[in-house]
């Protein structure tokens, strides 16, 4: 059986993201190679409804953006979010846009304790640990969920509504003592904004 085929059984059957090296260890090939052949099998489900994706060297099965709307209309996801505070809301577009980002920097973002609103994420599968930070304590890194992509019918950060402006908004706040509050404000009106237009159609 072809590499790819034997690869691809891995990927399906795993239940957390896979690293490359973690194939790379297992099939005791080069990660060049590897790489490639993840690549191939990413092309090759284009054009199914379940899509490979390979980010920061983790790989995962997720839906093709295409069946956004009935991955949507079936599972109805959004009622997660819809259920959502204000300020568990606000937390979730801190991690959509910034992460990874550990829980002390988005409580230094938002100047309040985030530990409720994290375990409300993490309980119904909105956020995820994605990795240890490096560092004194190497505390969790949280990263959004592929589900709530798939709410917004996106594939990954960069295709978040806006994520070009918040780009830039970040560089040129950088220095700006007014950071913190200008970035929340910014990244939690465009989810709060989705929640509106939804309840308009409705």
């Amino acid at each position: 059986m072809e590499l790819e085929s034997r690869i691809e059984a891995i990927i399906f059957l795993s239940k957390e993201k896979i690293s490359v090296d973690e194939l790379v260890n297992h099939f005791k090939v080069d990660k060049q190679r590897m790489i490639e052949k993840i690549e191939r099998l990413i092309e090759m489900r284009k054009v199914t409804g379940i899509n490979i994706r390979l980010e920061n060297e983790l790989i995962s099965l997720v839906s093709n953006p295409l069946c956004g709307e009935d991955v949507r209309n079936f599972f109805n996801p959004e009622l997660k979010i819809k259920k959502l505070t204000k300020s568990t809301m606000e937390t979730l577009a801190i991690i959509a846009y910034k992460g990874p980002i550990t829980k002390t920097e988005i409580e230094n973002i938002r100047g309040v304790s985030v530990e409720k609103a994290m375990s409300n994420l993490l309980e119904k599968n909105l956020v995820y640990i994605s990795g240890k930070r490096k560092g004194i304590g190497t505390p969790n890194e949280y990263r959004v969920t592929d589900e709530f992509y798939s709410y917004l019918n996106v594939t990954n950060k960069e295709d978040l509504p806006g994520f070009e402006e918040f780009s830039r908004f970040s560089i040129v706040m950088k220095n700006k003592e007014n950071e913190n509050e200008e970035e929340l404000h910014l990244i939690s009106s465009i989810l709060e904004e989705k929640k509106e237009v939804e309840n308009e159609i409705k």
